[in-house]
């Protein structure tokens, strides 16, 4: 799926435990700065959904939680990983 950047999201930095989703961030939307942080728009489970392949949401991310507690994946671990996750992309398309 072109457009977008997978990311497998963990429990912890860590990155022991996968919470059972992947955060899809934006490629070509660029970014912008809050204070203290840069932030990328992306489509991912809300942050108190912590089950494996929960529903998504597009949001703004911050780019130093990917850094952290994420991993970047291909798009076909991303789509075992969070089924639910493309087929809400897939509406877009």
């Amino acid at each position: 799926m072109s457009g977008f950047r997978f990311f497998e999201e963990y429990t912890d930095s860590a990155r022991a435990e996968s919470t059972g989703n992947v955060i899809a961030v934006q490629l070509g939307l660029g970014s912008f700065v809050q204070p203290g942080r840069i932030c990328f728009q992306a489509v991912c489970a809300p942050a108190d959904a912590r089950i494996p392949n929960s529903v998504v949401t597009t949001t703004y991310f911050n780019v130093e939680y990917l850094g952290k507690n994420c991993r970047r994946v291909s798009e076909a671990r991303a789509r075992f990983i969070h089924p639910r996750l493309f087929e809400y992309l897939d509406l877009l398309s």
